[in-house]
């Protein structure tokens, strides 16, 4: 095979991964994955296990500082649960 028609095939296989994860992602939130799940199907799919923890755990540091603001916030408000 020469040369242009490896890289076509293989042009034409990233298109249709691509087009596979889509659908999956499509599929999720359909069913409701976003308001269940942290990162669509094909997060897990295009990063490492590493690159997953380390996002992970910065997704969860930003989450933790809302929910504390949040809490300050109520907690000098004028009107507490």
């Amino acid at each position: 095979m020469n040369i242009a028609a490896k890289i076509l095939k293989k042009a034409i296989h990233q298109i249709c991964f691509r087009i596979k994860l889509k659908n999956m992602d499509d599929l999720w939130y359909i069913l409701g994955g976003s308001c269940f799940g942290m990162f669509p199907p094909s997060f897990y799919y295009t990063h490492t296990e590493e690159e997953i923890n380390r996002i992970t755990a910065e997704k969860m540091e930003t989450i933790q500082k809302m929910i504390t603001e949040i809490k300050e916030r109520r907690a000098d408000s004028a009107f507490p649960d």
